[in-house]
């Protein structure tokens, strides 16, 4: 384990939520797994489209893809899939529908539970409403959902669409639209410490990320407020974790 990641799970300790700092301590091996699982069942007790996706999430960046909570996750979503391929968000806004659903079916894509069906789908959905214009311009929140899904769930777009990716992942973290927190948590996203098109190397990354964290060990603007820059001190852990994997 390196100090950034000591630093950052202290940063996170002292600002964050139960969940957050039971999160950044199984992150850096410093509390059971078990522990942070068990922080989001009150968030998951009312099925909303957020707290499934954290769901999938957290237990994504802590290695327990086959936990019971992902199952869980996983029924819920298939029972919310529309006729289209996408997720339900409770929203028709065609934007915030495959964000959700490249992150969610993405995450899902590395566990035991998806059916290929529903991956097919989601496919199926993301691929119809892709053009290189929805990834380029620095849309990260786009970007990122078509790059978990692509990289992880077997799709006949997937090479086209990933090059795309690629290469405004690189663009944007040239450009400086996109930090090393960011484009470094796109490949622990992919599960990849390489992606077509983009020409990031592991160890570029690992020392822009050691360059952005602050002198209190957080992550994000240092003249933000400190509970505000728990997500990213979160996000560079996970971040920092993948590339040293």
């Amino acid at each position: 384990m390196s100090s950034a990641q000591v630093r950052a799970a202290e940063f996170v300790a002292a600002h964050g939520s139960a969940l957050a700092r039971a999160r950044a301590a199984a992150l850096v091996g410093a509390a059971p797994v078990a522990a942070a699982l068990a922080e989001l069942d009150v968030r998951l007790a009312d099925g909303a489209p957020d707290a499934l996706l954290l769901a999938l999430r957290v237990c994504d960046e802590l290695g327990a893809r086959a936990d019971a909570r992902v199952e869980r996750a996983c029924a819920r979503l298939a029972a919310s899939q529309r006729a289209d391929g996408g997720f339900d968000t409770g929203s028709d806004d065609l934007d915030l529908r495959l964000v959700y659903t490249g992150m969610a079916a993405g995450h899902l894509a590395k566990t035991p539970f998806a059916r290929p069906e529903l991956l097919a789908a989601a496919g199926d959905f993301l691929a119809a409403h892709f053009a290189p214009e929805r990834v380029q311009g620095f849309r990260f929140d786009d970007l990122i959902a078509y790059a978990n899904f692509f990289a992880n769930a077997p799709h006949e777009q997937a090479d086209a669409v990933l090059q795309w990716c690629g290469r405004e992942l690189e663009r944007g973290f040239r450009a400086r639209a996109f930090g090393a927190v960011r484009t470094a948590l796109v490949f622990a996203c992919c599960d990849a410490h390489a992606l077509p098109g983009a020409r990031v190397a592991p160890d570029e990354l690992r020392a822009a990320l050691q360059a952005e964290q602050s002198a209190d060990g957080g992550f994000g603007l240092p003249v933000d407020p400190a509970p505000q820059r728990v997500d990213e001190s979160l996000d560079a852990l996970v971040a920092l974790r993948h590339l040293r994997a």
